[in-house]
């Protein structure tokens, strides 16, 4: 074999090897999201909407403390009020981008932008932008969402 030849075969052997462990490296760098410390509101808002997103509401249950009328909504409440038997099981893709975040003592409140992605017709803009508000209260157990979150985008 010529060395010419010998030199293309090893180069385009190299570019091949590279192209499958470029495939590899973005296959499993892709993954999950990088979580935030879960001891800072940032943290806890993220965990509530990942659980929202996987359909886990009774871990998301777990990010909240709700207190209404004197006492503690519990979970069976919370589920039936926020997501009703007549909820569009079609629903569109979101996702969810942490804003500013402003603490005073034992109070935090974490701005989300959500984007909603909807078919429409030709002329509808299929995203639909949305800035959301979370209120979270520190306990000696950790941050606390303390206001019911809005979530009327899963409609």
């Amino acid at each position: 074999m010529k060395t010419s030849t010998r030199f293309l075969l090893g180069f385009g052997i190299g570019i091949v090897a590279l192209l499958v462990v470029t495939v590899v490296l973005v296959l499993t760098l892709k993954g999950s999201p990088a979580l935030l410390p879960a001891d800072t509101p940032e943290g806890v808002v993220q965990r509530f909407l990942m659980a929202i997103q996987d359909q886990d509401y009774q871990k998301a249950y777990t990010y909240l403390h709700i207190e209404e009328r004197g006492s503690v909504l519990s979970f069976e409440d919370w589920y039936q009020q926020t997501f009703p038997p007549f909820r569009n099981s079609n629903q569109g893709s979101w996702k969810a981008t942490l804003g500013k975040t402003t603490r005073a003592g034992n109070t935090a409140t974490v701005e989300v932008f959500v984007d909603v992605f909807r078919p429409g017709g030709p002329f509808d803009n299929p995203v639909q932008t949305m800035t959301v508000s979370y209120q979270l209260t520190r306990t000696s157990d950790g941050w606390f969402i303390s206001e019911r979150p809005a979530l009327f985008w899963l409609y």
